[in-house]
């Protein structure tokens, strides 16, 4: 299978604005970080944020995660339509794409956009464990390839380093474009990154996939389980609460 993209520049976020149209003014932490000795995986399923459109620079916030929608075209300017939160409940809220069949709200990425995870507490790392995630047609009613579209997650490490996986995504069946579920491979879900990527492909019937090319790259995903990694300081409250734990049971004997 032949891929061409531009793989994005590993790069700080550039300054990022509220999402009014989806939040309001109050940002939803929906689910806290645990604050058990092992981290807990995040939960990012785009639940209780409202519906709306996204633009180019716009964010929302949800289980500890700037979730952040962008455009690879160097010429895009703030606003532009990168995405969309949708309810999956609601059949008009998809009714210019053939979108798949949800109980639940979840993301849509549009026009070749991109969306981008990074954690609150700045330059704090994670790794990307599983996901839902299904092609999104750009009409109603054409026809698409047994693979209609790629997801590529790509990861970027503190020192610009960067990997990536890709997961097919399958084209319409009998009830049309349906979620499937993801899990990241063990060497790549065991990787820690400052801030993730993930944009899409489109698939022809050869086989050739393209991205950032067609404005057909387009996909809808939720339930992003990301698995935070603890900070320094967590590691020495741990380890300085076991030396305790143990000089007390040296006291004890």
């Amino acid at each position: 299978m032949n891929r061409t993209t531009h793989l994005l520049a590993a790069s700080p976020l550039t300054p990022r604005r509220r999402l009014t149209q989806l939040v309001g003014a109050a940002l939803l932490g929906a689910a806290a970080l645990a604050a058990a000795p092992a981290a807990q995986a995040a939960m990012i399923d785009f639940e209780h944020l409202g519906t709306g459109t996204v633009g180019h620079n716009e964010y929302f916030q949800q289980a500890g995660f700037y979730i952040a929608g962008y455009s690879n075209d160097p010429d895009a300017i703030d606003g532009d339509l990168v995405g969309a939160v949708i309810d999956g409940t609601d059949p008009g809220s998809c009714a210019v794409l053939q979108c798949p069949s949800h109980d639940n709200s979840y993301y849509a990425a549009v026009n070749d956009g991109v969306l981008d995870l990074t954690r609150v507490q700045q330059n704090q790392t994670f790794s990307v464990q599983s996901f839902d995630a299904s092609f999104l047609g750009s009409s109603p009613g054409a026809s698409y390839p047994g693979v209609s579209g790629l997801l590529r997650v790509q990861g970027f490490r503190a020192n610009g380093s960067s990997a990536y996986e890709d997961f097919a995504l399958d084209g319409p069946g009998a009830n049309g474009f349906e979620f499937g579920h993801y899990t990241a491979s063990a060497g790549f879900g065991s990787q820690q990154f400052v801030e993730v990527a993930f944009f899409g492909f489109s698939c022809d019937s050869g086989g050739d996939c393209i991205a950032f090319q067609s404005d057909k790259g387009q996909f809808a995903i939720d339930n992003i389980s990301a698995m935070p990694v603890p900070e320094p300081t967590t590691w020495m409250m741990m380890g300085a609460g076991l030396l305790a734990l143990a000089a007390r049971r040296r006291r004890q004997a």
